[in-house]
C-alpha cells in the first residue's frame, strides 16, 4: 500500500512538473512572440519615418523650436530679404541637413541652432572668408584648434562638415553652460566668449537676475549677428511667412562612412568605383585637401547611402588589392 501511494505521489509530481514546464515554455514563447511583434512594429514605424520629409519629422517638430523666438520687425525684414538665398543654400547642401538636425536632437539642443552654420556659410564646407575663417562653421585657425579641430598635410577637419559640426555642438554646449542662455551662446560663438562673459558679469553686478541677450549690454556686432541668426531661425520655423518652402529632404542619413583604409588612393577613383558623382564626394569629404586620399585610414570616406554598398562590395570582392587612378575594375563589380 505504501509503495503504491509513493508511486502515485511520484506520478503526480512528474505530471505537475511537466505541466509547469509546458506553462513556462508557453509563457516564454508568448514573450518571444510579443517581442518579435514589437520589433516588427518599431521597424515599420522607422521605415515610415524614413519616408517623411525631415521638416515634417520629429527632428523638426514644433517642440524642437525651444528658443521661442518672436522676430522683431527688423528681423522679419532681414528674413524676407534672405529667405530665398537660405532655401537655395539648403537645397545645394541638403546632404548635411539630416546629420545636423540629428546631432542637435541627440544633444537636446534647440533646432534654431541650425541657423548658425546657415548664417556663417550657408552650410557650404568649401567657404573661406577674408577674415581667415574657414569651413561650414567658419572657424579661424586658433579657435579651431581650441575646439579640437586638427589639421594635417592631407586633411583639415575645419573643412569637414561632420568633424566641424561635432566640434561646434560641443563648443555651443560649453558656451551655454558658461553663459546660461542659448542666445548668449550664439552671440559668443560669433563675437568671442570672453567679451560676452564680461557683459554678463557686468549685468549681474547691476543686479540683473534674468540673464539673456535682452538684459545684457552686448556689442553692436553681437546684436547685429543675433538679429540675423533670429531671422534665419524664423525662416526655418515659418518659411510660409516669407513666401518660401524648405527643400524636400528625406528623413534618413544621406551619407555613411566607408572604411577604405588605404585601399583607394584618389577621390576620382572612389567616384568611379562607387558610381557617386565626383563633385558630391568632394563636398562630402571636403576635409581632404586634394584628390589624394593619403589619410583615408584615419578618416574613411563619406559616400551617399545609395552608392556606399557598391563601393564596399568592390573592396570586399577584390580583397586587399589597392586601387589607384590606373586600376581598372570589371563592370560586374
Amino acid at each position: 500500500m505504501i509503495r503504491k501511494t509513493f508511486l502515485l505521489i511520484c506520478a503526480a509530481a512528474a505530471a505537475a512538473t511537466m505541466n509547469l514546464t509546458a506553462c513556462n515554455s508557453t509563457s516564454q514563447a508568448e514573450t518571444v512572440d510579443k517581442a518579435a511583434l514589437e520589433a516588427q512594429r518599431l521597424e515599420m514605424l522607422r521605415q515610415q519615418e524614413m519616408q517623411q520629409n525631415v521638416w515634417e519629422s520629429r527632428l523638426a517638430a514644433e517642440n524642437r523650436f525651444s528658443m521661442n523666438i518672436t522676430p522683431t520687425k527688423e528681423e522679419q525684414r532681414i528674413a524676407s530679404k534672405h529667405a530665398s538665398s537660405v532655401v537655395r543654400n539648403l537645397s545645394r547642401n541638403k546632404f548635411f541637413i539630416h546629420y545636423l538636425l540629428t546631432r542637435l536632437q541627440e544633444n537636446d539642443m534647440p533646432i534654431e541652432l541650425a541657423a548658425v552654420p546657415l548664417v556663417e556659410s550657408g552650410l557650404n564646407p568649401q567657404v573661406g572668408s577674408n577674415s581667415g575663417a574657414h569651413g561650414p562653421w567658419q572657424y579661424k585657425r586658433a579657435t579651431g584648434r581650441s575646439v579640437g579641430l586638427q589639421s594635417s598635410k592631407g586633411f583639415d577637419e575645419i573643412y569637414d562638415f561632420v568633424e566641424s559640426t561635432d566640434a561646434s555642438v560641443r563648443y555651443l554646449q560649453k558656451l551655454y553652460r558658461d553663459l546660461g542662455a542659448w542666445d548668449l551662446a550664439v552671440a559668443a560663438y560669433n563675437q568671442g566668449e570672453y567679451g560676452v562673459k564680461r557683459a554678463v558679469d557686468a549685468a549681474k553686478a547691476r543686479g540683473v537676475s534674468n540673464i539673456s541677450a535682452q538684459t545684457v549690454k552686448l556689442s553692436k556686432g553681437a546684436r547685429n549677428y543675433l538679429q540675423r541668426f533670429r531671422a534665419y531661425a524664423d525662416i526655418l520655423r515659418n518659411p510660409q511667412n516669407y513666401g518660401v518652402k524648405l527643400p524636400e529632404v528625406k528623413n534618413r542619413p544621406a551619407f555613411r562612412k566607408v572604411e577604405i583604409a588605404g585601399r583607394v588612393n584618389s577621390m576620382r577613383k572612389a567616384a568611379e568605383l562607387s558610381g557617386a558623382d565626383l563633385s558630391t564626394l568632394k563636398i562630402l569629404n571636403n576635409g581632404y585637401r586634394s584628390d589624394h586620399l593619403s589619410t583615408a585610414d584615419e578618416h574613411g570616406l563619406y559616400v551617399p547611402v545609395e552608392h556606399a554598398s557598391r563601393l564596399e562590395h568592390v573592396l570586399q570582392a577584390y580583397g586587399n588589392q589597392s586601387y589607384d587612378t590606373n586600376t581598372e575594375v570589371s563592370a560586374e563589380n
